[in-house]
């Protein structure tokens, strides 16, 4: 009947399932950076709501109980919900082909929801509550009871009088064929065979239809080489019959495939991104092969887009043939896991591409082959180590194909051997590509093999093997480890079984083994399970160094015979040795209201933190065990976090010399922080305890231990930087204040000029002011010195030329200042836009105002010069020097400052909150609060040291000249002429000075006041919050722009020589003025 349905799906094209199943090929890929749906799932982590049916509707869990989200295909944000009792505690969903909605509860019951009654109304009873629902060809619902360890089904059509079915499981914890242990998710494909992810038994098993016996087909105790499983959550079939599975316990998403089984998502849990998944669930796919992904612990759904052009096109091609012949004088090894009986005669060949590219490698046979392809190294003993592709079949074409993308300058090793044992026969291997293929044989390496025999008892030292575990402590026996030649070793420890259960599992340590310390000096694999076949581990070992190798129960209060073998190129040295003594100290505190505060995750809030100093005797690994926990309300807790930095902890940029090698162990619903870290003598390290959640006291105790001594003491450094935007994007704030540091902290974003606070209404007034006082007072100016008496002397061209520069300065001035307004108002202006007025405005203003600057200073020391020299000055030697220096000046400029443009940049970001913590959930979703766009320079330190000495060239050189020229113009010439006439007093010569040259006097001291507020905030170092100051820093700066927009009542108004040229320069024009109009009246 099963096989009649098949065929006439089809024969006829009929889609019979209400869910996508895709045609993947064997190299695809997704994008790991995961797009979010903008919705939060509920705030528990064990259930799982999510269905995309084959419309590409999209059901989702609702952030509050009672109510089911429906997505639209192609729809960004849900268009409906389906409500049902709040009370009854969803756990899975399932949708039928017809539209039907079945919602499971922890309520042990059943609902269903149509499209005509338009409610969810009583389906079924079940025994315990249904973690996962299916739906299969034939109308069977199935209901996957984590708690009564059981999958059960029944026909939709019965009525709920109809007893369930028992498809798989006893109802008993057991980790045998027929036993499951906390199943969650299963998928039935067309076949009817059912799949279930057997949680607790770290593996997939698979009941044929009708069968009670169940199959390992990945994960825990399968022989055949799948793939190594931790709490598998969810499993489903692709078009092809290949497996894809969600595991909580290694975070991530594998799929299968005709090269064997590979990761897709989540494959480096080192590296941490903002899509990395934490507790998967369930996944979906939607009918364009994308990837939807219940992340639990994040409370999110995730949608990865299929990569595209990750499916190469491999011509047909060939580019190399090999062929042997598998004897009996071939070496054996055992091709099948924790089976040490060498059946399977092999055969190694190593295989090299001349191109990056995809390749196809395919074997042929007469005989069933098995193929495995293995990167660098292959290892007879550890069949699954640097393993990346496996298949085999019993058929007589294609025993093994596959598909790969292979990258030249890298070995890689075919290794050929059977389907069944031993078997000999010819084989041939065809690979196909576009570009050559070198295959060569490889010689084996003859192996010596070690054994060490012994047993653990109750007298044996204990140890916690698991940080998660701190009460299972375990015995175990350190063995130390020497050999006599480097190569890799493979040391494979069994124990007796006791009822089928692993009993041993084993690590090896470089040097020396601290108990407390279980991840220091680790060279094998630190997150691993235990097997009841025993342990593997594989690792190159070198002569002349001490291993230790520590053998160790899985449970405590277990013992156990058990034996080691150790098979590598020469024999190995083993002995039992006791473990090395280790250091530790107590430190606890507490974190309160009067600790110190910092914006810990990239956001506004602020979180209660403490610093401890740390300095090591030795180079070694060091163990801290944090602990600080309370309960808030139900559902929700707080506990501590930790942080370490290497010599300081700066409070504004939290990622800044932050240690990333860290060893972080992390446990579900864990009460305290634990981590492992390399440390080195004479370096100082920073501990920051700080809370979970934002200003929430807590106490906290630490536990160190190390492995020599060390120092550990609290201090308050209040040492930092100055940064401006926030710990997302810090940037270090060159010297000085620039005015989009100033308007950036008063500016309000999105609303119009008229609704900004009042200091910015007032300050784009006065700027307006300012603009129009400072074109009048430069083009008085300018009428001025265009007198060619005037210009007959050096002060005559300057003062020309700083009216046209306090001109340019002024406007620049007031572009800056509404650009910056503008800019900052509306955040949707183009970044572009940003980026042109940031590279070309704040240097053209700085360029003109320096300029203007130095042109004042020239005007100063040249009237200095005339004073000290009388009648001996030289006019047209002044002329020549001002022209020079007018053609030197801004080129010396320019090329001081030329760089500025290729350091400003544009920074763009948005400002987070976090939002509401729930249980379990240490990676709160964030939420953005407002868009911040700003023009900031940021330099490297030589340029910024750079950047200072211009700085101070540019505004202390003009400020000095103009203030040893007005100190000279008086006290020099008084007291050269009190020396050479004593008939009066220094100070009635003072006087006499003032009389005589008060014009050049006044001059020059206005600069010198105006300049200094300028100078003030360009040397302001510390780091000021400056809304506080928004009214001192704004005037500062406007005031620093009055000697450009004053020039005429700074130089010509004190002036009787030029308030006389400009009124008749003005009269002139006036005459001129007069004559046009009568030569036009007559005319």
């Amino acid at each position: 009947m099963v096989f009649i349905l098949n065929v006439f799906i089809l024969i006829n094209g009929i889609s019979v399932l209400s869910f996508n199943r895709p045609k993947l090929c064997p190299t695809v890929k997704w994008n790991p950076a995961g797009f979010r749906l903008p919705a939060l799932l509920p705030k528990d982590y064990i259930f799982s709501i999510l269905f995309i049916d084959k419309n590409n509707t999209i059901y989702t869990g609702a952030e509050e109980d009672g109510k089911i989200l429906v997505w639209p295909k192609d729809s960004t944000h849900p268009m409906s919900s389906i409500n049902y009792q709040s009370e009854l505690k969803s756990a899975s969903l399932f949708v039928s082909n017809n539209g039907d909605i079945y919602l499971s509860t922890m309520h042990k019951i059943i609902l269903r929801w149509t499209a005509s009654q338009n409610v969810f109304v009583h389906f079924m009873n079940t025994k315990e509550g249904c973690i996962s629902l299916f739906i299969d060809l034939h109308n069977n619902i199935y209901c996957s009871m984590m708690l009564a360890h059981q999958v059960v089904k029944k026909s939709r059509s019965e009525n709920d009088t109809v007893e369930t079915t028992i498809v798989a499981g006893t109802g008993g914890v057991g980790r045998g064929e027929t036993q499951l242990t906390s199943p969650r998710g299963i998928f039935v494909d067309t076949n009817l065979d059912l799949y279930v992810a057997d949680w607790y038994n770290h593996r997939i098993q698979l009941f044929q239809f009708n069968e009670v016996k169940g199959k390992t087909v990945a994960g825990e105790f399968s022989y055949e080489i799948t793939i190594l499983l931790r709490l598998p959550t969810s499993v489903a079939l692709d078009c092809e019959k290949y497996l894809f599975i969600a595991e909580a316990g290694f975070d991530r998403i594998i799929g299968s495939g005709p090269n064997g089984f590979r990761c897709l998502l989540g494959c480096n849990r080192e590296e941490k991104k903002v899509s990395q998944l934490k507790w998967p669930l369930s996944f979906h796919f939607d009918m364009n092969g994308n990837l939807f992904v219940n992340d639990a612990i994040n409370t999110r759904i995730q949608k990865f887009h299929l990569n595209k052009d990750s499916c190469g096109n491999v011509p047909s091609t060939i580019q190399a043939i090999y062929s042997s012949t598998l004897t009996h004088d071939h070496e054996r090894f055992s091709r099948e896991l924790y089976n040490s009986s060498e059946a399977y005669y092999y055969e190694v060949i190593e295989v090299n591409v001349s191109k990056s590219d995809f390749y196809i490698l395919t074997g042929d046979s007469s005989i069933g082959l098995y193929g495995f392809i293995y990167k660098d190294h292959f290892h007879r003993f550890d069949p699954l180590k640097d393993l990346i592709a496996w298949c085999g079949k019993p058929d007589y074409k294609d025993q093994f194909k596959f598909t790969l993308e292979l990258q030249m300058n890298t070995k890689y090793i075919l290794v050929v051997t059977t389907y069944y044992r031993n078997v000999t026969g010819p084989f041939s291997i065809i690979i196909f590509g576009s570009n050559i293929v070198h295959l060569q044989r490889m010689n084996i390496e003859p192996v010596i093999q070690s054994t060490y025999r012994s047993a653990l008892t109750q007298n044996h030292r204990t140890y916690f093997r698991d940080p998660c575990q701190r009460l299972n402590k375990v015995n175990y026996e350190a063995i130390q480890v020497n050999v006599t030649e480097n190569g890799f070793y493979t040391f494979l420890s069994r124990g007796d079984g006791v009822k089928g259960l692993p009993t041993i599992t084993s690590y090896i340590y470089e040097h020396d083994f601290y108990p407390s310390i279980p991840f220091g000096n680790l060279i094998s694999e630190e997150d691993k399970s235990c097997s009841r076949n025993g342990d593997i581990i594989t690792v190159r070992l070198m002569p002349n160094i001490q291993y230790v190798l520590v053998v160790t129960t899985c449970n405590s209060n277990v013992t156990t015979d058990f034996i080691v073998q150790v098979s590598g190129r020469s024999a190995v040295s083993l002995e039992r040795v006791d473990p090395s003594p280790d250091i530790h100290r107590n430190y606890s505190s507490n974190l309160t209201i009067n600790s110190q505060t910092y914006a810990k995750d990239c956001t506004n809030s602020q979180y209660y933190y403490e610093t401890i100093r740390m300095t090591v005797s030795k180079n070694g690994y060091y163990t801290l065990l944090t602990g600080g926990y309370y309960t808030l309300s139900p559902g929700e807790y707080n506990a501590t976090v930790t942080f370490m930095y290497e010599n300081q902890f700066d409070p504004l940029n939290p990622r800044k010399k932050k240690l990333t090698s860290i060893m972080y162990h992390e446990c579900i619903g864990k009460i305290r922080d634990e981590f492992t870290a390399k440390l080195q003598a004479n370096t100082t390290y920073i501990l920051v305890i700080t809370t979970l959640k934002p200003r929430t006291s807590i106490a906290f105790s630490i536990v160190i231990y190390g492995s020599a001594n060390f120092t550990f003491e609290r201090f308050i450094d209040d040492s930092t930087d100055c940064y401006i935007g926030d710990p997302c994007n810090p940037q270090v704030n060159s010297i000085g204040l620039t005015l989009d540091d100033i308007l950036r902290a008063a500016v309000k974003q999105n609303i119009t000029i008229h609704n900004q606070p009042f200091g910015i209404k007032m300050s784009a007034a006065v700027t307006i002011i300012m603009f129009i006082a400072g074109i009048i007072s430069c083009l008085c100016s300018i009428i001025t010195f265009q007198n060619e008496t005037l210009r007959k002397v050096g002060c005559g061209l300057y003062l020309l030329a700083s009216s046209i520069t306090s001109f340019l300065t002024i406007t620049m001035f007031t572009i800056k200042f509404w650009f910056v307004l503008v800019t900052q108002m509306n955040t949707n202006i183009h970044l572009s836009i940003h980026q042109g007025g940031c590279k070309s405005i704040e240097t053209l203003l700085k360029f003109f105002f320096y300029w203007d600057a130095w042109l004042n200073a020239c005007v100063a020391v040249e009237r200095g010069i005339n004073v000290y020299q009388g009648i001996n000055f030289n006019k047209e030697k002044s002329k020549r020097f001002a022209r020079w220096i007018l053609l030197i000046l801004p080129f010396v400029i320019i090329v001081s400052i030329i760089h500025e443009p290729l350091y400003h940049q544009v920074l763009d970001y948005d400002k987070k909150e976090k939002s509401l913590y729930v249980a379990y959930i240490d990676t709160p979703e964030d939420f953005v609060t407002s868009r911040d766009i700003w023009c900031q320079a940021s330099y490297s330190q030589s340029v910024r040291d750079y950047n200072t000495f211009i700085l101070f060239i540019h505004l202390l050189g003009p400020f000095i000249a103009n203030l040893s020229s007005a100190l000279f113009i008086i006290t020099g010439s008084a007291r050269r002429r009190a020396e050479a006439q004593k008939r009066q007093t220094f100070k009635e010569y003072i006087r006499e000075q003032w009389k005589e040259h008060k014009q050049l006097v006044i001059s020059p001291t206005i600069l010198f006041v105006l300049t200094t507020p300028r100078l003030i905030i360009s040397l302001l170092l510390t780091c000021l919050k400056i809304s506080d100051y928004i009214w001192l820093c704004l005037s500062a700066y406007f005031i620093s722009f009055l000697p450009s927009i004053l020039i005429f009542i700074i130089f010509v108004i004190p002036s009787t020589l030029y308030r006389n040229t400009f009124k008749e320069s003005i009269a002139r024009a006036r005459i001129c003025g007069k004559q046009r109009s009568s030569t036009t009246l007559e005319g």
